[in-house]
């Protein structure tokens, strides 16, 4: 078989959001941009996301195994993931967005990867991997497709895969106004800094994936998709709960 081209993964926009405003490139609440997030109060979010999703999992606190926090940003799920597993391994595309992880959490593990694949982990490492408001930036539904049979790929027989994605996206946030005219002025010597604070603008991508696609990815590298369902993260949002299909 031939082996696939990469794609390129563009790390460059979201190491200047973390050194413009880590916090909102995260959770990207308009009423706390410009550094206005308290860092308890956007930590006790991430607790309250992660006790949500363990209870509906079915997972007390305890040690469940290893969990990847896959687009990781400064660990705000992988300090909550610590309390119902015994390694918690974050991942992100940003060198900025991990030194801050590995300043805000000690206790997990962080790394950085902008390889458009998971290839720094064996096959069946982890019990658990979690993605939200992750898979909704990539550059392409080709690249949100990899990473999926990747999550597929280095979590163990029975573990267990939760994504969130879009399933569409309204026309401005296809067309990316705001994007499109960040990447503009940055290339003819505006600084980062400037199109953030004074104009506004950021170089944040969306993307999309139906659910048919999402259930069709998993199943093709070995998952299974339990549920899924509407959440509260994004318009048109869908998150998945996924199992890896034991081998005969």
């Amino acid at each position: 078989m031939a082996a696939q081209s990469s794609v390129p993964v563009p790390h460059g926009d979201w190491d200047e959001l973390a050194h413009l405003d880590p916090l909102w490139a995260i959770l990207t609440d308009k009423e706390k941009k410009f550094g206005k997030w308290n860092p308890e109060e956007f930590f006790a979010s991430g607790q309250a996301e992660i006790d949500v999703l363990m209870e509906s999992c079915g997972l007390p606190r305890g040690d469940h195994g290893r969990v990847l926090d896959f687009g990781c940003g400064v660990g705000r799920l992988s300090r909550s993931l610590r309390a119902y597993f015994g390694e918690v391994h974050g991942v992100d595309i940003s060198e900025e967005m991990i030194r801050l992880a590995k300043e805000f959490n000690p206790n997990c593990r962080f790394v950085v990867n902008q390889a458009d694949n998971l290839k720094l982990f064996a096959d069946e490492f982890f019990d658990f991997v979690y993605s939200n408001r992750v898979l909704q930036h990539q550059p392409s539904q080709e690249l949100v497709a990899r990473y999926l049979r990747e999550f597929a790929r280095v979590v163990k027989p029975q573990g267990t895969i939760v994504v969130q994605i879009p399933y569409k996206l309204r026309l401005r946030r296809v067309l990316e106004p705001r994007r499109r005219v960040y990447s503009f002025l940055k290339t003819v010597g505006f600084s980062p800094s400037f199109l953030y604070r004074r104009l506004h603008l950021n170089p944040i991508h969306n993307c999309c994936m139906t659910p048919e696609n999402v259930h069709s990815v998993l199943s093709s590298a070995g998952a299974r998709v339990l549920r899924s369902y509407p959440d509260h993260y994004n318009e048109y949002s869908m998150s998945y709960i996924a199992v890896k299909v034991s081998p005969l």
